[in-house]
């Protein structure tokens, strides 16, 4: 099982590192268009693509936890086996709960090549699935479950806005290097969110409210490209935020950063890099891998009157995701204060 393992995770990092790698696969380009509701399908031809959800969640009593679930569908090659162990595509999920009045934060990965159905994704339905890890249903409604020897979620999401196209129309660029390093990129910003959690022999019913990503690619980072910060703000007077920063090798900040302010009316408006500013308050060192990660932040949108601070609430949530993606990187729950109050959800690669 380990070298099975060992090979999906060397396909994961050819695929995520090598810009140029698999040119059999589609392009993300400015004039390409998204069709709903197929967009939310598991799309052929492209190289990789993820299905992510995050969310702050409650019990009656006010216990306060945040989850992260995120299918990952990788292409390796597009050949047509007759045998049901032809690799395809490789399926990946990870599982993360942090429970706020512990101070703990909980981790989970799989990853599988879908050999007799244990694991796929429709491209006729909103389904992707790993075992009994799922995600289906509709942009009326989804139904989402995950669970592993420590933890459980069963979940259902009601989306209370409208779909968000990210940058052009959906169209996001990564990179100045070139407009082909960008993914398809939307979101439903505001979901309703309820069910049941649970860690060990406690359960939760809970409700809160998730942020539902779904992005679409076939090109890793550019070469001067060291990593991301992308921060997803919920604010308490139900205006959201979406702010991506891609950081350069050299400590610059790529001009092809951007955001998207989102009002209570559903309508929002992009940002470009030049009408937000994110400032480092703070930083601590991982005790697990020696990365130094920012720890606080001070974000700026003047044009919107909004200057908050972001604080994570736990500070080690830290995702080691060796046996799946061959990384690891840090993905945690914050409180957001100042100009407005909310919560957010941080992710940082590349430290």
């Amino acid at each position: 099982m380990k070298s099975v393992k060992k090979l999906f995770l060397a396909f994961f990092i050819f695929c995520i590192c090598s810009p140029s790698f698999g040119q059999e696969f589609l392009d993300v380009t400015k004039e390409s268009k998204l069709k709903f509701p197929e967009a939310f399908y598991y799309q052929k031809g492209y190289r990789v693509q993820w299905w992510y959800c995050t969310g702050h969640l409650h019990d009656d009593r006010g216990r306060e936890f945040g989850y992260e679930l995120t299918f990952f569908v990788v292409g390796v090659q597009k050949k047509v086996y007759t045998s049901r162990f032809g690799v395809n595509n490789i399926y990946i999920s990870h599982f993360a709960v942090s429970d706020i009045s512990s101070n703990k934060f909980h981790f989970s990965e799989k990853v599988d090549a879908g050999a007799y159905g244990f694991a796929g994704a429709k491209d006729n339905q909103l389904k992707v699935w790993i075992g009994a890890t799922v995600l289906e249903g509709g942009a009326e409604k989804m139904h989402l479950k995950a669970m592993d020897g420590q933890k459980s979620i069963d979940l259902q999401l009601i989306p209370s806005k409208p779909i968000v196209l990210h940058g052009g129309n959906g169209y996001s660029r990564k990179s100045e290097e070139s407009p082909l390093l960008a993914s398809f990129y939307f979101s439903f910003t505001n979901v309703k969110t309820e069910g049941k959690l649970t860690i060990g022999e406690e359960a939760f019913n809970v409700e809160g409210k998730s942020w539902f990503d779904r992005e679409i690619s076939s090109k890793g980072l550019g070469e001067k490209l060291a990593g991301w910060d992308w921060f997803s703000v919920q604010l308490d007077d139900d205006r959201e935020i979406m702010l991506y920063i891609m950081r350069n090798k050299d400590g610059s900040i790529d001009r092809s950063s951007s955001g998207t302010f989102m009002y209570q009316d559903g309508k929002y408006r992009h940002l470009s890099r030049d009408d937000f500013s994110v400032t480092v308050l703070d930083n601590y060192k991982s005790g697990k891998t020696g990365a130094r990660y920012p720890s606080s932040w001070e974000a700026t949108i003047p044009s919107e009157n909004i200057k908050i601070k972001i604080i994570p609430l736990i500070k080690d949530q830290e995702v080691l995701a060796y046996n799946s993606t061959g990384n690891y990187y840090w993905e945690g729950t914050c409180k957001v204060e100042g100009t407005a109050k909310g919560r957010a959800y941080v992710e940082m690669t590349g430290y």
